[in-house]
């Protein structure tokens, strides 16, 4: 059994239950950031296509590579915890039981995570891919080559690897909020490399929790994590 101490949470607003009351101003920026966005889309939609259309093929010009080689060592990285010692530990107190049962997990997991995504991209993206190959793929619409080409990305996108990415995520948040108690805040995972009082309240813990705002379905993911059942060590 692991003897690990439940850490007290990070200096920060408390809020009237004894909990980390929400950083307003981290909020604030991030819902100003997506009224932005939306006012944007909407006032001027040719010149922001074009600027998140040019944004997005540099992006994938540049760093499409480190999203396909950071995807493979998440996936690896989950292989080696899960089989290792620390796959052992219990994402709570010691003597915590599991809120849910593993179908209802995996329910939730497959609800808010990848339902939608696979009952309509799981045949739209093939599709897709198959009458438009992607640039980098060098096949010609339409062909065998195509097909191959489509299926091999759809492959990547929709097994092993996503769930990977989710799970590093998730298991992060869960081990920093239920095994050390430092609350829910993404930046609560980097009190180790910057302080809790830093990540509480300073730049670098509100500029990562601004670059994670809102809550997307990653973050749903993530608290479906945080609540399956670990076996004591």
């Amino acid at each position: 059994m692991s003897t690990e101490r439940i850490e007290p949470a990070p200096d920060g607003p408390v809020g009237r239950r004894g909990r980390p009351a929400p950083d307003r101003k981290v909020i604030g920026i991030g819902v100003a950031a997506v009224v932005a966005a939306v006012a944007w889309a909407a006032l001027g939609e040719r010149s922001f296509d074009s600027a998140s259309a040019t944004a997005l093929g540099w992006v994938l010009d540049n760093f499409a590579w480190l999203f396909v080689v950071a995807a493979d060592l998440f996936l690896v990285l989950c292989v080696v915890i899960a089989l290792s010692r620390f796959g052992r530990i219990r994402l709570g107190a010691d003597d915590s039981e599991p809120e849910f049962t593993n179908l209802a997990w995996i329910a939730m997991m497959f609800s808010a995570g990848m339902g939608i995504g696979l009952m309509f991209y799981g045949v739209g993206e093939p599709l897709q891919h198959f009458l438009d190959p992607p640039p980098a793929s060098g096949a010609t619409a339409g062909t065998g080559t195509a097909a191959l080409s489509a299926m091999e990305y759809s492959f990547f996108h929709w097994t092993l690897t996503p769930w990977a990415i989710y799970g590093i995520a998730g298991l992060a948040l869960a081990y920093a909020g239920f095994r050390k108690g430092r609350g829910q805040q993404l930046s609560s995972a980097f009190v180790p490399l910057i302080g809790a009082r830093r990540a509480a309240s300073g730049r670098a813990g509100r500029s990562t929790c601004w670059r994670s705002s809102p809550p997307s379905s990653a973050r749903r993911r993530a608290s479906a994590w945080a609540r399956c059942r670990w076996r004591r060590a």
